[in-house]
């Protein structure tokens, strides 16, 4: 009975010790009462849920581009005009906030910086008589198997509504470009997250974009080969309205250890949860967009390359881009 005891202590001592190494809960129970760690995760929490405010936009609008700056009317052409394909793309997202909010709770592995894939499907119909073109596009994905974070449960799901209209002013001939203006908007919804058995840190975002752009494409073909390449290039004006909803918790033992310290040290405990909202506070946060790429044509096929850059959030931690790459069918 004794040697039991003692195995059973042995075991006790060893997950306790183990735990220990993992989260230091006098540390994290003194940090909750005065404040430091709840205002650390608070604030990466907040000025991730800012981030996505910009940087969902950005990862939006760049679906849906099409290297011809007019596809064409459906009505009169022989054959009408319309397309139809995928695209997949990356978006590079600073993810400091979400980092800091984790290694504040325990939780190791979220990385500073995350490029989240974009997959998606669109159409592109041509006008009737008039000479415009209409696209609409759609995502919803699940990455959490996808991702290159560290930390072992780490969520990101994200899904996107978006439609676009477009005007040629220059329909574009053989020896002058394609000229177009359009609007368009969009509706993305998601969550981020990461967690441990002790903790967990989520942010449930909410954006709608709106944007007007300009494009200029110019078609290269070469009969004998029946292929062609389309370079293009444009501008664009991108504002957005989002409301992202941000918590964390402590959970499991983690919960009793931190109370049960912060009792016996006579240190008053706020809590072991907190929640909150990043908002932009209506429509607003203009955001200059360039962007640009080559289309590359072989008889009903077209594989497009783009990327985009915001001008204001470029450089610093943020550096916000993306890259595209659609394969589609198009008449």
């Amino acid at each position: 009975m004794k040697i039991l005891k003692k195995i059973a202590l042995s075991v006790l001592l060893m997950s306790t010790v183990s735990f220990a190494f993992s989260v230091d809960y006098t540390a994290l129970a003194t940090g909750l009462s005065t404040g430091t760690v709840t205002k650390s995760i608070n604030s990466g929490l907040n000025d991730f849920g800012d981030e996505l405010g910009f940087s969902v936009p950005q990862a939006a609008v760049q679906q849906n581009v099409y290297a011809d700056a007019f596809i064409g009317k459906i009505l009169p052409a022989v054959p009408p005009h319309f397309a139809v394909g995928i695209d997949a793309g990356l978006t590079h997202l600073n993810t400091s906030g979400l980092s800091e909010a984790a290694e504040a709770l325990g939780i190791s592995g979220v990385n500073s910086s995350y490029y989240f894939p974009v997959f998606n499907a669109d159409i592109r119909i041509g006008g009737l008589i008039l000479p415009f073109d209409v696209g609409f596009s759609f995502m919803t994905l699940d990455v959490s198997k996808l991702n290159s974070m560290d930390v072992t449960n780490f969520t990101a799901e994200f899904w996107t509504l978006a439609a676009d209209i477009r005007y040629a002013i220059l329909e574009g001939t053989a020896l002058t470009p394609a000229l177009s203006v359009g609007v368009g908007y969009s509706y993305n919804k998601g969550s981020f997250g990461a967690s441990e058995d002790y903790a967990e840190v989520n942010v449930d975002y909410d954006v709608q974009t709106i944007y007007g752009q300009i494009q200029l494409s110019k078609g290269i073909k070469i009969p004998v080969a029946n292929i062609g390449f389309v370079p293009f290039v444009g501008l664009r004006g991108v504002i957005s309205s989002y409301s992202n909803d941000w918590s964390w918790k402590l959970k499991g033992s983690i919960v009793s250890q931190v109370t049960s310290y912060a009792q016996n040290a006579n240190l008053s405990l706020p809590g072991t949860s907190g929640a909150g909202t990043a908002s932009s506070d209506g429509w607003g946060g203009f955001q200059p967009q360039v962007y640009g790429g080559i289309g590359f044509n072989f008889m009903l096929i077209q594989l497009t390359a783009s990327v985009c850059a915001d001008l204001r959030h470029i450089s610093g931690d943020t550096q916000l881009w993306s890259g595209a790459l659609a394969l589609r069918l198009k008449l």
